[in-house]
């Protein structure tokens, strides 16, 4: 995915709030926004994805500020706050499983501020479906004996966690990928320990610690596995930039958060998708 006009806003704002997290001055605040300007207008054109640009930016952001991990006190957050959200869900079937975990992505601390668990939890229970094409996914979990779930955020592998619980009675073999360094509020192995995801699936590094999956930065280790599963859902926003034009049939679930999204996917925002790319 090419990134939009709408994406330039976003990708100064994504920046912002990583370093609204660290307390800075507001003098020091002022200083890094025009370095992430600054940054951005030395590209003559927008041809990349928008989780390129981002990744720069947040490099930016560390560079600037000296913290690695500037969501590292958001990510146990939003963890927490994820499973006690899952204490008040009961069973769930593979529809409603699939919905959850891409409604789960609305738990983005990268542009939420703030989280109002109750609030949250209503929101997710009543999202809604835009383009879902579950009948192709159980079409293929017929067939399919691996699944590969590439994660998103924080908070949101909770979700994953669900639907992972599912695949598993269903019979399948199951690995979920993290990032391999921190960028933004993305999962980590650090984070799908600290909700028991191991205990569900084998657990993979992708290599990289770019945002998104962009597949020319990950092991060698973690494309074999890629290409070979039955199988891949791929989760959020930054993953559908970064593995829509990948060479292998892949499902995307995400809720639609932004315009540019929205007209990439082809459903309404605020809705939770699951899109299957031959």
């Amino acid at each position: 995915m090419i990134a939009h006009a709408e994406c330039i806003p976003c990708l100064i704002n994504q920046g912002l709030n990583a370093v609204k997290r660290l307390g800075l001055e507001p003098q020091r605040e002022k200083e890094i926004a025009l370095a992430i300007v600054k940054y951005l207008s030395c590209f003559d054109t927008v041809d990349q994805s928008p989780a390129y640009y981002a990744y720069f930016v947040q490099q930016l952001v560390k560079e600037l500020t000296g913290y690695e991990d500037p969501f590292y006190e958001v990510k146990r957050l939003s963890n927490r706050t994820a499973m006690r959200m899952v204490q008040a869900i009961g069973e769930v079937d593979l529809g409603r499983a699939l919905l959850l975990s891409g409604a789960g992505n609305a738990i983005d601390f990268a542009i939420r501020d703030s989280v109002d668990v109750d609030g949250l939890l209503q929101e997710l229970q009543s999202m809604e479906r835009g383009r879902f094409e579950l009948d192709k996914f159980l079409e293929k979990m017929e067939k399919g004996k691996s699944v590969l779930i590439v994660g998103d955020n924080a908070g949101e592998i909770v979700f994953d966690k669900l639907l992972a619980r599912v695949l598993k009675d269903a019979g399948k073999e199951l690995f979920y990928a993290v990032k391999s360094a921190p960028i933004l509020n993305d999962v980590l192995l650090e984070d799908a320990l600290e909700v028991g995801m191991e205990q569900i699936c084998k657990v993979v590094q992708t290599g990289s610690s770019n945002v998104g999956t962009p597949l020319e930065e990950c092991s060698e280790e973690f494309l074999k596995l890629f290409y070979s599963v039955d199988i891949v859902v791929s989760k959020g926003q930054a993953n559908f930039e970064t593995l829509s034009s990948a060479n292998r049939d892949i499902f995307f679930l995400l809720t639609v958060k932004c315009l540019p999204i929205q007209k990439e996917t082809a459903s309404e925002r605020g809705k939770v998708c699951l899109i299957y790319k031959e």
